[in-house]
């Protein structure tokens, strides 16, 4: 497997699992809201590490729309 082959296969992926994660951590409103940073968190910082790697604005705009996130996943109160 080439290097660009697995680098579509990482952006196919990275883009879904960010979709998924953004509105999973803003609609588990019953769990805690460790639970629902860390979903969002993980996809972030490994979106963080493959645009430091491959270079490539999918990754970097994936990390900004899981930031625009991070307010709607954030309550106020302890659940």
């Amino acid at each position: 497997m080439n290097s660009e082959t697995l680098e579509f296969i990482l952006t196919t992926f990275m883009e879904l699992a960010t979709l998924l994660c953004a509105y999973l951590g803003a609609r588990l409103v019953r769990r805690s809201r460790w639970v629902r940073m860390s979903i969002i968190c993980v996809p972030l910082l490994l979106n963080g590490v493959l645009y430091a790697v491959y270079r490539t604005t999918p990754f970097f705009y994936l990390g900004v729309i899981l930031l625009i996130c991070i307010p709607f996943a954030w309550t106020r109160k302890s659940q």
